[in-house]
């Protein structure tokens, strides 16, 4: 049974972008390498060599450390050098209870509102902030923390899909029941039609607007996503490749 190669290891506990991870990765491997041919020639059987090389050279907690400062987002450095990294998802809290209020306040504007249409109003404003917040900590994890799983990733873009698609909707039901109501009632006077196609505007704009912006906002993040997904398939085939039984079963092979 083959065991996980000790790089592994070394990839889980460095917290920074894949693409810094697959450059240190690399360079260690490529060093462990040359120690072994070296250790080789000295005498050492290709798995001893291997389990020396890899003694010598893995990387201890203190150089991690070391290389997660060093490789951090710039943003990430800059928060944590002004000692506003841990107040981070707070700022991002109240953004998101700011941007809540004002579209509520903008979604209660008229004083007659339809009262059927009440609870659509304030489910959308709920929406609009969750996607606001589910961006925000997508971004955060790219470009302050340098790093964002794929597990979460995919979590985050699934939420996002589905608030877009939940924005879309509550839109469109607000603004045709708004509609309905400014054109299906023959006896209502001209200014309570007018308000009510007032609302349907406000229902539509603000529901396809947030779709529009949450999808607009999650490209924006495609291309370092895709860069990321490239490097952590880079890492994993660098992974078995750099398996500590690779020497020795590539010289079973040539006998």
């Amino acid at each position: 049974m083959l065991h996980e190669s000790p790089l592994a290891a070394v990839e889980r506990a460095l917290k920074v972008s894949p693409e810094r991870r697959l450059e240190l990765i690399e360079e260690v491997d490529a060093d462990v390498d040359a120690l072994q041919e070296e250790l080789e020639r000295r005498g050492y059987s290709p798995t001893a060599a291997r389990r020396a090389a890899l003694n010598r050279l893995l990387p201890v907690p203190e150089t991690l450390a070391a290389l997660e400062a060093r490789h951090a987002p710039w943003l990430g450095q800059w928060l944590r050098a002004a000692g506003w990294a841990s107040r981070i998802e707070r700022w991002g809290a109240l953004a998101t209870g700011i941007l809540a209020t004002l579209s509520l306040l903008a979604a209660i504007w008229s004083r007659d509102s339809s009262e059927a249409t009440t609870p659509l109003a304030c489910s959308l404003v709920v929406v609009v902030a969750l996607l606001a917040a589910n961006w925000f900590r997508a971004a955060a994890g790219l470009w302050i923390e340098g790093s964002l799983p794929p597990e979460r990733r995919r979590l985050l873009w699934a939420r996002q899909l589905g608030l877009i698609v939940t924005a879309i909707s509550l839109g469109g039901l607000g603004a045709s029941w708004e509609g309905y109501t400014a054109l299906g009632a023959p006896d209502a006077s001209f200014g309570a039609a007018w308000t009510a196609m007032h609302r349907s505007v406000f229902f539509a704009a603000l529901g396809f607007g947030a779709a529009l912006l949450g999808l607009l906002g999650w490209l924006a993040l495609v291309p370092r996503l895709i860069t990321d997904e490239t490097a952590e398939g880079r890492i994993t085939t660098l992974l078995v490749r750099s398996h500590p039984f690779r020497s020795q079963q590539t010289q079973t092979g040539r006998h």
